[in-house]
């Protein structure tokens, strides 16, 4: 491992030193709401200006989302005590059927309401999956392009019953209605709004309903009392921004909040030096990544980009920046993708001299690279970008790092490199490989990665195929192309930290929502 200067982390220093007077006192448990149930406050690092459940599709988005939105069919990742199950179960739809390699049936619930009383229909969700929403040329959500099935037809039987066609096979369909495009929301109320207006008063069957929204300040919902599995056991949550970690962590411990999200695990032992708080966290199912824009510089040079992977000591990260508790993976795989994941798979490892080779077989002679990030959107990306830059420089490439204010400057003009998280939101290997850098994605699209035909066919394959053999070695093959093309470079699979006050029942799970439905969500 090599050697890392650790960057330091003045917010935080600053935020444990004001605290550092006070940290032999017990500060009291937050007075909740006077009320049969309490109002929750979670501070989080940010949110979304959209919350139509699609275009919310991020790492800040999901928390809010999955309070206000139900599922066709439903993860129980609380099936496994770490929160890591893959159990699909009835949610919406009470049952489903496969007809053959491309139509799966599903039957719907009767007794279900959206937020403003009107029952969801058939009619409902076949809307929110079909041509005009999600998959005809102009899509009223048109980022579901970049997470939907290869739908051909979305058609209802009858009153309870509707029937998915894709164009092609798809064996992971039924994992898809549980994931993060699986959301339903009422076709009339979503026409008539658009998806701006939708978004900023959104309507979904989840145990919480919008009450205010205040876009890059807060989100207030309130208990939906008529959800359909049971009462909500909070009066009213509240999502508000709180961009320093610091200020999340004085607030919690003070008990201006009673959930801090996206907290760093340098902070977990000041949160033990009080009773009334404590962390607890999961890595969850994304890996922090570099993604490259090869349009008109020198990245388009793919040994630029492999030489730039080939620096980093990931190994290094997880321990200097998450205390050991970041996964590293073995290639751009986890091992929830199922039988297609390959524990053999050789893991990424630093090689400064083989990059250093790289760049003189490329010819590259200092030009500047610029990396952009903002300040900590994803917990420690300023830390890794520091670090990264000091095994870039050793390596002779000429990396500036330029912190943003939002993501508009982060993705404008002159972008060359960037940091980026990729979710895993099904357990198949068709996420995220054929989501995010399939032909149609961004990256090859706007950031100029020329794909050999074998990735993109191969691809069609992980798509198409059922879990077999030939499946795994089509994915398995994939990954040696991406590492050798290195259109991004996978860095680890965070740990995604909470600090919460211990008299609060709740357990966080391995994706990127919070599950705050009455089964998960109890007060003392």
């Amino acid at each position: 491992m090599s050697h890392l200067i650790r960057p330091t982390r003045r917010g935080f220093i600053t935020g444990a030193a004001a605290l550092a007077g006070a940290a032999t006192l017990r500060f009291p448990t937050p007075a909740l709401a006077q009320s049969d149930r309490p109002d929750l406050v979670i501070a989080v690092q940010g949110l979304v200006d959209n919350l139509e459940p699609i275009a919310a599709i991020s790492n800040v988005g999901m928390r809010v989302v999955n309070a206000m939105y139900d599922t066709l069919l439903y993860r129980n990742f609380l099936a496994n005590p770490d929160g890591s199950g893959a159990v699909i179960e009835p949610g919406l739809a009470t049952s489903v059927e496969r007809l053959n390699d491309r139509t799966v049936r599903v039957t719907l619930r009767d007794d279900v309401l959206f937020h403003n009383g009107e029952p969801m229909t058939a009619q409902d969700v076949a809307f929110s999956f079909g041509y005009d929403r999600m998959f005809g040329p102009e899509p009223l959500t048109p980022r579901a392009a970049y997470f939907r099935p290869d739908l051909a037809e979305v058609s209802v039987i009858d009153d309870s019953t509707v029937e998915f066609v894709t164009n092609g096979p798809d064996y992971a369909m039924e994992k898809r209605l549980a994931s993060w495009i699986g959301w339903v929301v009422p076709e009339g109320y979503f026409r008539d709004k658009g998806l701006d207006g939708f978004g900023t008063a959104p309507i979904g069957t989840g145990p919480y309903k919008m009450k205010e929204f205040l876009r890059g300040d807060r989100v207030v919902l309130e208990a939906n009392d008529n959800y359909w599995r049971g009462r909500p056991t909070a009066r009213t949550v509240t999502f508000v921004v709180v961009p320093e970690t610091a200020t999340r962590v004085a607030g919690l411990i003070s008990g201006e909040y009673h959930i801090a999200c996206a907290l760093n695990p340098d902070n977990i032992p000041l949160l033990q030096r009080y009773n009334e708080v404590e962390g607890r966290g999961a890595q969850i199912e994304n890996t922090h990544l570099v993604v490259h824009n090869q349009v008109d510089n020198i990245l388009a040079d793919k040994r630029v980009r492999r030489a730039m992977h080939k620096c980093i000591d990931r190994d290094a990260l997880n321990t200097a920046l998450w205390a050991g508790l970041a996964g590293v993976t073995n290639g751009f795989q986890l091992p929830m993708q199922g039988e297609a994941y390959d524990s053999n798979r050789a893991p990424y490892r630093q090689d400064i001299e083989g990059a250093k080779a790289l760049l003189a077989e490329a010819g590259y002679s200092g030009e500047p690279i610029t990396y952009r990030t903002l300040n900590d959107y994803y917990v420690n990306s300023v830390a890794a970008a520091q670090a990264m830059q000091q095994w870039w420089q050793e390596a002779g490439l000429n990396v500036e790092i330029e912190i943003k204010e939002n993501w508009g400057q982060v993705t404008g003009d002159g972008l060359m490199s960037r940091n980026w998280s990729n979710g895993f939101p099904l357990t198949d290997p068709v996420t995220p490989l054929t989501t995010d850098w399939h032909e149609g994605s961004n990256v090859q699209k706007n950031y100029g990665w020329k794909a050999p035909e074998e990735f993109n066919a191969l691809l069609g394959k992980i798509r198409s195929m059922p879990n077999s053999p030939e499946r795994s070695a089509a994915f398995q093959r994939a990954l040696d192309i991406f590492d050798d093309e290195a259109p991004g470079t996978p860095l680890y699979r965070p740990y995604e930290l909470y600090g919460i006050q211990s008299s609060i029942g709740w357990s966080p799970v391995t994706f990127e929502w919070m599950e705050l439905r009455p089964h998960n969500l109890a007060f003392d």
